[in-house]
């Protein structure tokens, strides 16, 4: 029902946890509380439509700290948009790379921002270990995409049954094309070597991101709220 979240707690430095059955909150508040002593924070996502109500959530003490707006877009392979520098693609099985945690653009909109104590150095440690683990275990669907020779953004994404999910977009602080650009390559990229169909989730706070989806035609699913509960 909870249980430790390896990746953040390896991050934060203390255990963090994850909820993953709604019935926790119809436990006693005192079973609750037993339950996350454990931990420094944990955090609880679920579709809106079947989260517990939200006087159940703020007795166990959690409070909303994003909502993720989740999508399927089709993989297509066809003429792109005009760009005045030609587009390279680079995938990490054919050409190995790597992603420092100073060279992406800093994430304005991660929830775990507001954790207290938290910065934008332990927010880009926690993306760069994030990147470097999917091109390590995923090098076939890693890709880069360069102009002029210069890496512009990363996009880090794993097959899975439904589709390929598109895990992890990056840009480069000093990147010069447009986002829309960048992410209609690497998709034209994936589509290239056989995927159809790609998903994810972003914050609905990341308004640049859901325009750009938008107008690659993706298709918008119920959103999911993030509970966060901080000892």
């Amino acid at each position: 029902m909870i249980r430790l979240h390896e990746f953040n707690t390896q991050w934060w430095g203390q255990p963090a946890g994850i909820i993953d059955d709604s019935a926790f909150f119809s436990m006693p508040a005192e079973a609750q509380q037993l339950a996350l002593a454990p931990f420094r924070w944990a955090e609880f996502k679920s579709r809106f439509k079947n989260a517990p109500s939200l006087s159940a959530l703020q007795r166990a003490g959690f409070f909303q700290i994003d909502t993720q707006e989740e999508f399927r877009i089709a993989l297509k392979n066809g003429p792109l948009s005009p760009c005045d520098r030609p587009l390279e693609v680079r995938f990490a099985d054919e050409q190995p790379f790597e992603v420092r945690n100073s060279d992406f653009a800093s994430f304005e909109h991660e929830r775990y921002r507001h954790l207290l104590g938290c910065t934008e150095e332990l927010i880009n440690a926690r993306y760069g270990q994030w990147a470097r683990s999917l091109v390590r275990e995923y090098p076939k669907t890693c890709l880069e995409v360069c102009a002029d020779g210069a890496t512009q953004f990363w996009f880090l994404s794993r097959p899975e049954a439904n589709g390929l999910n598109l895990t992890l977009a990056m840009v480069r602080r000093e990147a010069e094309i447009s986002g829309f650009l960048l992410f209609e390559k690497a998709l034209a990229a994936y589509a290239a070597r056989g995927h159809r169909i790609g998903f994810a989730s972003f914050s609905v706070l990341n308004t640049a991101v859901h325009n750009i989806y938008a107008k690659l035609g993706a298709h918008f699913l119920p959103p999911t709220g993030i509970w966060l509960w901080v000892q």
